[in-house]
């Protein structure tokens, strides 16, 4: 394994580019600390949450981040939060990225650069025992899903679209403070589907065998990414070279394997949804 070296205050590698070689650097607080501050909100499974026998911190994003993070010889060191609580530690630069479910969103470039690895989207579910086909049978219904995602407004431009045009009831949506609370909601018959991401739904079936099933294909597409504040692109960059290297040495379709994301594999490696150079 390939790691970083540090020479007094910043660390250099060569990496490989579209453009060719090119000399690569950590920032330099990083270089001198060897630690990368991470933010995220636990638990969102298969991303983050703590194993249940054990209690540590386990999860696609933090093995990932793990990987990345022994390429480039640093440790990552966790600030955990509620959803809503990583985009201002990010921009106050009390974290240096943000790896967490973080979609990557226009209205979040104005401020982040994403890292892209991994296909996303708003993916509904509901009970097994449902007598709901298709996403349409939910108009006059009520669907249960995260207040501080960008689900809610997924949902009400499906609504929008697919009932209040055609004449039929909108989709009422209850906005849920956690994953715990939306999936109670669900099991209690307070709401009758869900939307979570596309990433989390066979986790949530392999965890509660024969009690949920997806409605439908996901709603819309996106990109999660690991987000940088716009002048970090040192260490942005230091990450896209690392995470290059664990698709390149199969430890990237391992965690996919292991977590079950093989339908959002993303390999492109791209910077706000363009290719990284």
């Amino acid at each position: 394994m390939m790691k970083f070296h540090f020479a007094g205050a910043v660390s250099l590698v060569a990496c490989l580019s579209a453009a060719g070689v090119c000399a690569q650097t950590l920032p330099e607080h990083i270089a001198k600390s060897g630690v990368v501050r991470g933010a995220l909100d636990v638990p969102y499974v298969p991303m983050e949450y703590r194993d249940p026998d054990s209690g540590e911190l386990v999860g696609f994003d933090v093995d990932l981040a793990k990987a990345i993070a022994d390429i480039l010889g640093v440790k990552i060191e966790y600030q955990e939060g509620a959803f809503e609580t990583l985009t201002p530690a990010l921009q106050s630069k009390r974290v240096d990225m943000i790896m967490s479910g973080f979609y990557d969103r226009p209205a979040r470039r104005e401020y982040f650069d994403f890292i892209n690895y991994l296909a996303a989207g708003g993916q509904l579910f509901t009970l097994q025992g449902s007598d709901l086909k298709e996403p349409a049978d939910l108009c006059g219904k009520t669907v249960s899903t995260i207040r501080s995602t960008s689900y809610p407004e997924t949902i009400k431009g499906f609504s929008d679209e697919n009932c209040v045009k055609a004449g039929k009831e909108p989709i009422s949506i209850s906005e849920d403070s956690d994953v715990p609370q939306m999936l109670i909601n669900l099991k209690s018959g307070r709401s009758d589907a869900a939307m979570q991401g596309l990433e989390s739904i066979p986790t949530y079936m392999a965890q509660e065998p024969d009690t949920y099933r997806p409605l439908g294909k996901p709603l819309g597409s996106a990109l999660m990414g690991i987000a940088f504040n716009k002048d970090d692109t040192v260490l942005r960059d230091a990450f896209v070279y690392a995470l290059r290297k664990t698709i390149d040495d199969g430890t990237y379709a391992k965690l996919i394997d292991k977590y079950k994301l093989n339908l959002s594999a993303y390999t492109d490696v791209t910077i706000n949804g363009e290719p990284a150079k």
